[in-house]
């Protein structure tokens, strides 16, 4: 990831060291994924480095990763490692903390590390808050590959106005991109329970606080 061509860079970095000053010795951390988590990375690492801490992430991505190693944090899993906290981005967010993730890919892994953490700090700049969820962003759906049709059709019963291919995640699975014209609570369930789906970028209910930036 190219660090001058991140948009927004300025807001990204202040929410970064905001979130660095959280970090304490022997803590297990969820990294989220995109540019927002991978500043958050980079100031986390200097804190590291600078006091001495023993840390350990839990990543998102390989990105993430990384730039995680490249600091001298080590990296763990949930399978050993119960975490403290979290933090991530978002590419949309509501009044309600409803939020759309994964225009990145990596919403699978993000919502695995949302769950099994006590709290997700959720930052964001100005540009990520909307009155009315999915009027920037359509919603990214992983699908085992063999399923895209069926998933596909199944969207489409479910109101979704456009569908679109977007490649592959880290997971080898495919991403979807799922155009609805409205957003409502129970369309993350919905999704979830057509077969073939392997996890949505639709975030509702989850147990977050937003962090936002408003410059």
């Amino acid at each position: 990831m190219d660090i001058n061509e991140i948009d927004n860079r300025e807001a990204k970095e202040a929410l970064a060291k905001l979130i660095a000053q959280k970090v304490e010795d022997n803590q297990i951390i969820g990294f989220g994924s995109g540019t927002t988590s991978y500043l958050a990375a980079i100031e986390i690492g200097k804190k590291v480095q600078a006091e001495k801490l023993n840390i350990t992430a839990i990543p998102t991505s390989k990105v993430i990763e990384e730039v995680s190693k490249q600091y001298g944090i080590k990296i763990g899993n949930l399978i050993e490692n119960k975490i403290d906290w979290s933090f991530d981005g978002a590419d949309e967010v509501d009044d309600q903390n409803r939020m759309i993730k994964g225009m990145g890919k990596a919403m699978f892994k993000e919502k695995i590390n949302i769950v099994n953490s006590p709290i997700t700090y959720i930052l964001v700049d100005q540009s990520k808050i909307v009155k009315n969820l999915g009027e920037k962003h359509p919603i990214p759906v992983e699908v085992y590959p063999s399923a895209m049709n069926y998933v596909s059709e199944k969207l489409r019963e479910l109101g979704a106005s456009e569908i679109s291919y977007r490649g592959m995640t880290e997971n080898n699975n495919a991403i979807l991109d799922a155009k609805f014209d409205k957003i409502e609570d129970k369309l993350e369930k919905d999704i979830k329970l057509i077969s073939g789906v392997i996890e949505s970028g639709l975030f509702v209910g989850y147990n977050v606080t937003i962090i936002l930036n408003e410059r």
